[in-house]
């Protein structure tokens, strides 16, 4: 399966601390009517480490439901792999297209570590996987060297999410793998110089927002229009700026709940509020 294009990661919305599926269909149906390639449920920005497995379940099921020819990814990473290997063969029987795997949080583990973790993981099923590096968050930076070695073992492994601002790593990716394993920018403002070195497109959590408007700048930079990108992707970032202005998913749900795409903007214990000063900030950028 060969990946490329703009894959929207999906907030999960709540209203008094429980699931609020009505919302959830509500953004989904958004994404599809806006042209996202894919959407990816249950990931860092859908409050995974929050999520029950009630929970889990009831997100695939409705994502499949809704997501109409939308390929619907599952993230499925954990700090444990045993669960994330029960994980993946949970949302594999619930229909889940292929899965999003970050790297373990917290425990930090070795590069021999992270391929017996990935190793167990493709194992577990024959659909595609997305590799995520988000050093940022989990303390550990999966190393070119494991990608190769992972890529050649596993043929369902087929694609990085790089969330870092490196483009010296992207442009050695892109060369040692070319088409055959696709890099995605894992942060939005890095999308356009990402895409110039060769990469494939963006997991995005701008596009919650705006589907269409990132699904056309990710149409014209995989097109070669540059020019064209530019102008929109300038257009873009004074928000996207702003997206990680605190914790995502904070930001990002406020926004939706200021577009009444959303109904609620709550976020789940221990993540916290946004603050009054970034509230303002981003209300004058929506207004």
């Amino acid at each position: 399966m060969s990946l490329k294009g703009l894959y929207t990661a999906l907030v999960t919305p709540f209203a008094n601390e429980a699931v609020e599926l009505g919302d959830f269909k509500n953004l989904i149906k958004q994404q599809v009517n806006g042209g996202v390639d894919g959407i990816v449920v249950a990931g860092t920005t859908g409050e995974s480490p929050v999520l029950t497995e009630k929970e889990f379940i009831s997100l695939i099921e409705t994502a499949k439901a809704e997501a109409e020819q939308t390929n619907v990814f599952v993230g499925v990473g954990s700090c444990d792999t045993q669960k994330a290997v029960e994980k993946t063969k949970l949302a594999h029987g619930l229909g889940a297209n292929g899965f999003l795997v970050v790297t373990p949080y917290y425990n930090k583990p070795t590069q021999s570590g992270l391929l017996e973790y990935y190793g167990k993981i493709a194992d577990s099923t024959d659909r595609p996987i997305i590799l995520y590096s988000v050093p940022s968050r989990t303390g550990v930076e999966i190393a070119i060297d494991t990608i190769v070695k992972l890529h050649e073992k596993y043929s369902n492994i087929v694609a990085i999410k790089e969330a870092s601002e490196s483009c010296s790593r992207v442009e050695t990716m892109v060369k040692i793998f070319g088409k055959d394993l696709a890099v995605f920018s894992g942060n939005d403002s890095m999308t356009l110089p990402f895409m110039s070195l060769g990469a494939a497109g963006v997991v995005s959590v701008m596009s919650n927002i705006a589907p269409r408007e990132m699904a056309n700048l990710v149409k014209l930079a995989t097109d070669g229009n540059f020019h064209g990108a530019l102008k929109a992707y300038q257009t873009l970032m004074p928000l996207m700026g702003k997206l990680f202005i605190e914790t995502n998913p904070l930001p990002i749900k406020f926004l939706l709940k200021s577009k009444n795409i959303i109904s609620s903007a709550e976020c789940r214990s221990p993540l916290g509020r946004l603050s009054e000063k970034s509230m303002a900030e981003l209300a004058n950028l929506v207004a």
